[in-house]
């Protein structure tokens, strides 16, 4: 900590008060609108353009919880702990509009600066001081005496505001490219569709290309299920080798931050090894997870797969792999599965069978080649822009870690090492 700063404790520095203002309107209350936890957890500022709910409250709840401008709401408890401790700043008057449920009110006092103030309790050293003190087993919160005796460094006023203008600079570019790449994740998506449904260039019409047969997954690729989990291998010649779960296929692209390991007989190894330009989909559970799919391109030798992915090989002389693989992305794949899968509350699956049985247009060859080459190049793009966004991220991370420990100092406008 700089040397020049001040140490001290949120509770020395600002008023703290936990809400029970739930969003039930109890007759003769006034009617309020209540700020609530999404309210705070999907946004670093609260503003007047927001739409909030509606709840009653009582005359000194509204006294106690009315937002003003500068205040700071947190969430003080969730299911999980990296919920809990998520700051947003109040950056408009808001009339009549209150704290809620599940939040902690954080109002500083005269000369500090609420943005500064969040921006620390958006840092490293504040999550860690969160999850030290929070209580539950199931459920984690934050009482008003944890959150009171987080330690802050605390700079003099102007150095507090330079601070946090950095800051909310790399803020902006963050939310400016977050919702470039949601539009262009938008973009991806009806690109796709578009193409599928219309066709390329010239051909384009408002029906699918009559030249395009439709085709069932059995008539141009094979399907093929995954190993089975925990079963005996003993008296059999057998080998470790990896092999990839449902957690690791995700929709358009694999995760393989972590693959496990099985051990399976020798003489099956060729039956569940993947190959390159295999596409891969998931069985179901989740509904998220219904027939999601990608391409494995061969990242991991001597892979195979687990009995809850199908892995759909193409006859390459009908079907290219690439193509087939954004078919599985699309909505045409999404409304199939969701119709044939068997369903329970909130999980779904499909089998082999349904996999086999799905129909999807199939165009000749070189247009199936020209449509991946569209498609990818807005992928392309799209993960360039996402790949902008974490690296946004990297540097406000970096920026806070040295802006709110004084081991960059700002001064006069200018970033500067400490004297």
């Amino acid at each position: 900590m700089c040397n020049q700063w001040t140490p001290v404790t949120l509770g020395d520095i600002a008023a703290i008060s936990s809400s029970g203002v739930d969003k039930h309107i109890v007759p003769g209350e006034q009617q309020v609108n209540l700020c609530n936890y999404l309210d705070v957890y999907r946004n670093r500022r609260i503003t007047r353009a927001m739409q909030f709910a509606t709840g009653s409250a009582k005359p000194s709840e509204i006294e106690r919880f009315q937002l003003n401008k500068g205040d700071i709401l947190i969430t003080k408890d969730s299911e999980t702990p990296d919920d809990i401790g998520i700051p947003a700043v109040v950056v408009d008057d808001l009339a009549n509009t209150i704290c809620g449920y599940h939040l902690a009110l954080i109002r500083p006092n005269n000369g500090v600066d609420s943005r500064f103030l969040s921006y620390h309790l958006q840092s490293d050293n504040a999550k860690r001081h969160f999850l030290r003190t929070a209580t539950g087993l199931t459920r984690f919160g934050l009482n008003s005496r944890a959150i009171a005796s987080i330690p802050i460094a605390l700079p003099p006023p102007h150095e507090q505001a330079a601070i946090a203008c950095i800051l909310d600079a790399v803020d902006m570019a963050i939310e400016r490219t977050r919702e470039v790449v949601e539009r262009a994740r938008i973009l991806d998506h009806s690109l796709l569709h578009d193409l599928l449904e219309h066709g390329l260039g010239g051909q384009r019409s408002s029906k699918r290309p009559a030249h395009w047969p439709i085709k069932r997954v059995s008539e141009v690729a094979e399907v093929g299920s995954g190993v089975t989990l925990g079963k005996d291998v003993s008296g059999f010649k057998s080998v470790e080798l990896p092999y990839l779960r449902v957690a690791n296929v995700q929709d358009g692209h694999l995760d393989l931050s972590t693959v496990k390991t099985v051990r399976v007989r020798c003489d099956e190894v060729d039956r569940y090894r993947l190959e390159a330009g295999d596409v891969l989909m998931t069985e179901g559970g989740d509904l998220d997870k219904l027939g999601r799919g990608t391409l494995w391109e061969g990242q991991i030798p001597d892979c195979l797969h687990q009995n809850h992915i199908f892995r759909v090989r193409a006859n390459r002389t009908m079907l290219d792999p690439r193509f087939f693989s954004y078919v599985v992305e699309s909505d045409i794949a999404k409304r199939y599965f969701m119709r044939v899968a068997k369903r329970t509350t909130n999980l779904a699956s499909t089998n082999k069978t349904q996999v086999r049985a799905f129909r999807f247009p199939v165009p000749p060859l070189s247009e199936q080649e020209q449509i991946v080459a569209i498609v990818a190049a807005a992928k392309a793009k799209l993960r360039g822009l996402m790949q902008k966004e974490v690296a946004l991220q990297q540097l406000k991370k970096s920026l806070m870690r040295d802006l709110l420990t004084g081991k960059v100092r700002v001064s006069d406008g200018c970033l500067s090492p400490p004297p």
